[in-house]
Formats: C-alpha cells, structure tokens, sequence
C-alpha cells in the first residue's frame, strides 16, 4: 500500500498547517500530515512554514500532537527547533512511533545522539550523501523531491530496505506523475491533493 502525506494538512478547503486542515486529513484517511515547526521567542513550538512575525495565531506543536495520536502520523518538518525541545514534546505524548522527522543532517545526528534510534527521514540528496547517511541514521524511510529521486539513490534505499516519500506538489500532483512515481519505487506521495490522491489509490488497489 501507498501512503499518502497530506502536506500541511488536508488544505484542499481549509487553511494551510492549520488544526482544521489536520481533521479533514484524519477523516480522509491519510496516513501522515506534513507539519513545518518553529520556535517563538520564548521557546514555544508552533506550526509554520515561513519565519514567524508578531501577531502571527497559530497552532502549537502539543495541540497537533494531542490531535494526532492515535489517528495519524507525522511527518515533521523541521525548520528551527532545538532536538531537546522536539524529543521533550514528542515524549510527552508518547508519539516516538509515530513521528518520522526531516531536517537537516546534523539536526537528525543531534536527535539520534540524545535518543539512539530516533526516526529521522533524510533527503535522498546525492548518492554519496546517501550511503552515508543510511549508514549513519540506519533511517527507515528517506524523503525525496524531483530533483532527487533519481534511480541510484532509489536503489540505495531499496537496498537498505527504506521507504520513499515523494514530495509531488504543483505540476507533478496529478494522477499521470503519481503512477510514474509509484512505478519507480516511491512507497508514499506528499500531495496538496490529498482527495483525488486517494480516490485514485483506492481505485487501483493501492490504498485501503
């Protein structure tokens, strides 16, 4: 079966990384939604793409997490936090399992130095990046975009018996891109369609 990341949520009639967005993804039946993590001065984690600004109201990370549990998984996408303060809210609610966290390189070294094991999704980026990476990180499933997931490092995760995600926003998020990934290799496709996404999975077979 393919899983099917909603990125920043089920967005298609709801606000972008908003608690809204999040629901409609859980009652589609996603398997993951991409969230992008901040921290405010002060120390709070809240959810937002772009560099935070005064006034901004938004979702905190322990109220996404409180949501989720038990309903669906997380795809973090790290922008700027620090891994103590990750794996603090993340055991908090007792969600490790349940989380795969994408950033940079020596963010996801940090998390598996404080907590071996930690599930940490790197990017594909180069095949000698990879090798390493997969060695380093022993990860469970890397994240790709267009630019590369190419075969070579489609062939070093199969190899290493990881996951591909596939990142298949804009241009790419229609059903003609998603079969050409799939085909490829990709275990899991990150939409901004999440709905046509999965009727067209479910018609083919390729999700529950």
């Amino acid at each position: 079966m393919i899983s099917v990341i909603a990125h920043r949520g089920a967005h298609e009639s709801q606000p972008q990384n908003s608690l809204a967005a999040y629901r409609a993804a859980i009652d589609l039946r996603c398997d993951y939604i991409e969230i992008d993590l901040r921290t405010a001065p002060g120390g709070k984690l809240l959810i937002k793409h772009d560099p935070l600004k005064p006034g901004d109201v938004l979702p905190a990370f322990d109220e996404v997490l409180m949501l989720a549990k038990g309903r669906i998984r997380i795809y973090l996408d790290v922008k700027q936090a620090m891994p103590a303060a990750i794996i603090g809210a993340v055991e908090r609610h007792g969600m490790r399992e349940e989380i795969l966290t994408y950033g940079s390189l020596q963010l996801l070294h940090d998390l598996q130095q404080l907590r071996p094991g930690w599930p940490c999704m790197p990017e594909a980026s180069s095949p000698e990046v990879l090798r390493e990476t997969l060695k380093s990180l022993k990860p469970r499933v890397i994240a790709c975009s267009d630019w590369d997931f190419k075969p070579e490092q489609i062939q070093l995760a199969r190899e290493a018996g990881c996951g591909i995600f596939v990142d298949m926003q804009g241009k790419t998020d229609y059903p003609e891109f998603w079969r050409a990934a799939i085909e490829a290799g990709a275990t899991g496709l990150q939409t901004d369609r999440p709905t046509p996404l999965l009727a067209w999975l479910r018609e083919n077979k390729l999700h529950a």
